[in-house]
């Protein structure tokens, strides 16, 4: 159903049978025209999906552009819960625009997360998502409701108030992963049928059955990545005297054909979900961990991409992207890699050992280049560890290496050959990564705050061509101050976010005019479709063509389900870790931690950098002379795990004031 409202938001050929009976209510109520051939959503209105905030109010995500502003819906009923799919009219209140609701299409949830609370002798239930909402009287007896757990949580039916399942206490912390997953209808298991067809591949691969593939296994090739990795989807190999750099990356589309089983659980998850102590993977363990993943010493299908580059631009000058297998050789993490460029001694293979260093002096030249156009923006990756009861024991923060460089660079060289030659055969016409730079509002409004922070802006006009030199300088400025990770998040939230187009538009942060996902298949759906059009357009078989157009006919709808279901899979592991904080602050009440102030509004907002670094803060009040990006310490007052929130009350004057207040 959602995919078919991506299309119809966007324009859609044909109505599929299963689905004719809402594409004949919504034309019989007049919210359907045909433009060009293609059946839509009539101009005027918009299509979209609820997203409740932390603080009750109700936004719309439109399906009609991955750039479109969330619309504050005005007037939220009670039966519409998180991610439900809404026909609404854009209406303009006191100057801004709202959404208002005008018909329910589809509900994403059939329950919604309650937990059960008891208030004044009466056990009633509260909405998880929205502890704002008013209490619900569930149509259950009093008596039975006292049998359950304590903090009982539920999943409830709106409409009728009866309880759907119980699925625990919420005082419990191994119940949050599925607390988190269930908020966002991400499926935790995948069916029997997926997990029969992906356990029948078996465990190895019979290279005898590939004859027409490249056999690379004598190449060096290896992963680079963090210790605790099973699903190694990308391995490298530099080979010296060619100056050439080989990427090798999982063959996925080799087992998950277009609508199989595996391909319908694919589409449906999009990605792979990380939480600190697990992961739910977008494709089965036996594919993901397994038989994908490209193990140390086992024999693996890889597609591959040969780059030869210049000796002195190093751009590439020859390339030749073909399906192979291959053996990696080692699996390394990014820790030692680290050490070995350092000089330190490792255990490593030799030939992986010379690939590696002879390497990183081009990746580092490779990166030099890069930034010259686009951009470099701290964005620390918190780490954190779970004891075995679920509570958070220890934040570690991983900063980004020479290691990570290294792979990082052999990976945009991929996706950047990918999306060239994907644009040189189609044209607009595939699955490109794409990201807009800021408006020239946006633009305005980052300048007008960086002034009043006491930064000084280069003497040039401010428009799009000098945009680099402005906000280079900023950045320059920042680090000089110690405010680079404050100021480089002001700078992204200038931004509109990353997203999958059928339409090439290039890369804003990147500085690339061309860029695609090649390189993760196992966790990102949109890189096993690109392989699949890859495949088709090297293909010499007589029917690529019509698989070609087929894979194409969809693409449009496609890049705007992936993009709505990134934003979803963030929000489950943004989720996951706001509980993990609060159990720990609801475990701390009374302690003192330091952080930034990071919103001056109502209420006001700040970032922890100490004992649960990257927590945010709500505060009970700012006095005047604390403002924005100020270091402080708070008290942690109180934390409520239904909604993940942390509650604190600043205890002296900011220790660190911003530069311009020194």
């Amino acid at each position: 159903m959602k995919e078919f409202l991506f299309g119809l938001a966007n324009g859609i050929r044909n109505i599929p049978r299963k689905y004719q009976n809402i594409y004949e209510e919504l034309k019989n109520k007049g919210f359907i025209q045909e433009k060009q051939g293609n059946y839509q959503i009539k101009e005027g209105f918009v299509i979209g999906s609820v997203d409740i905030s932390r603080s009750g109010r109700g936004f719309l995500r439109s399906f009609l552009s991955t750039d479109h502003k969330d619309l504050l819906i005005d007037g939220l009923s009670k039966s519409i819960s998180q991610n439900d799919i809404v026909l609404v009219k854009p209406t303009r209140i006191k100057g801004r625009v709202r959404a208002k609701i005008i018909l329910s299409l589809h509900a994403e949830n059939p329950g919604i997360l309650c937990y059960l609370e008891k208030v004044k002798g009466e056990i009633i239930a509260f909405e998880l998502k929205n502890p704002h909402a008013k209490p619900i009287r569930l149509t259950v007896s009093q008596k039975s409701l006292r049998e359950l757990p304590r903090h009982c949580l539920l999943k409830v039916d709106m409409r009728s108030k009866e309880i759907k399942e119980v699925l625990g206490s919420i005082d419990d912390p191994q119940i949050d992963e599925n607390i988190s997953l269930t908020l966002y209808n991400r499926d935790a298991d995948f069916t029997p049928e997926a997990c029969v067809l992906a356990d029948s591949f078996g465990e190895g691969v019979d290279v005898d059955m590939y004859h027409d593939r490249k056999d690379l296994r004598t190449f060096p090739f290896c992963t680079i990545d963090p210790n605790d990795a099973k699903d190694h989807d990308d391995a490298i190999y530099f080979h010296t005297p060619s100056n050439t750099l080989y990427v090798a990356i999982a063959d996925v589309s080799e087992y998950v054909s277009s609508e199989s089983a595996l391909d319908v659980q694919a589409k449906n998850r999009g990605f792979s979900v990380y939480f600190p102590h697990k992961s739910f993977p977008m494709l089965p363990r036996n594919l993901s961990e397994n038989i994908c993943s490209l193990k140390e010493g086992k024999d693996r299908l890889a597609f591959v991409w040969r780059l030869r580059l210049h000796r002195r631009t190093f751009e590439v000058i020859d390339s030749e992207l073909f399906e192979a297998f291959i053996n990696n050789h080692q699996n390394i993490t990014y820790a030692d890699v680290d050490k070995l460029l350092s000089g330190k001694k490792i255990s490593i293979n030799k030939e992986v050992k010379r690939s590696i260093l002879d390497f990183y002096p081009i990746a580092k030249k490779l990166r030099s280049k890069r930034l010259k156009k686009g951009y470099e923006f701290f964005n620390d990756e918190i780490k954190m560890e779970l004891n075995q009861e679920g509570l958070l024991t220890e934040i570690k923060i991983d900063l980004q290496s020479d290691s990570h460089m290294i792979v990082e660079e052999a990976m945009l060289l991929a996706n950047r050959e990918s999306a060239r030659f994907l644009n040189q055969h189609l044209g607009d016409n595939g699955i490109y990564r794409v990201h807009n730079a800021p408006t020239q509002d946006r633009l305005n409004e980052l300048l007008f705050e960086c002034k009043a922070l006491g930064y000084t802006l280069p003497s040039l006009p401010y428009n799009q061509e000098n945009l680099h030199s402005i906000i280079s300088s900023i950045q320059k400025q920042a680090t000089k101050k110690d405010m680079r990770k404050q100021i480089d998040k002001m700078i992204i939230r200038s931004q509109s976010q990353a997203s999958y187009s059928p339409y090439n538009i290039g890369h804003f942060g990147l500085g690339f005019d061309k860029y695609t996902h090649f390189t993760s298949p196992i966790r990102r759906y949109s890189d096993l479709l690109l392989h699949r059009i890859l495949k088709q357009i090297i293909s010499n078989s007589p029917q690529s063509e019509k698989k070609l157009s087929y894979l194409l006919s969809h693409i449009k709808t496609s890049c705007m389900l992936l993009s709505d279901q990134e934003r979803q899979v963030f929000k489950i592991e943004v989720d996951f870790k706001d509980r993990k904080y609060s159990r720990w602050a609801l475990d701390h009440i009374g302690t003192v931690v330091t952080g930034i102030i990071a919103d001056e509004s109502y209420p006001p907002l700040a970032n922890a950098i100490d004992c649960i670094y990257g927590a945010r803060i709500t505060l009970d009040c700012l006095s005047d002379d604390v403002k924005k990006f100020d270091e402080v310490k708070m008290q942690i007052l109180d934390a409520h795990i239904p909604s993940g929130k942390i509650f604190a009350k600043i205890i002296n004057k900011p220790i660190k004031k911003r530069a311009k207040d020194v």
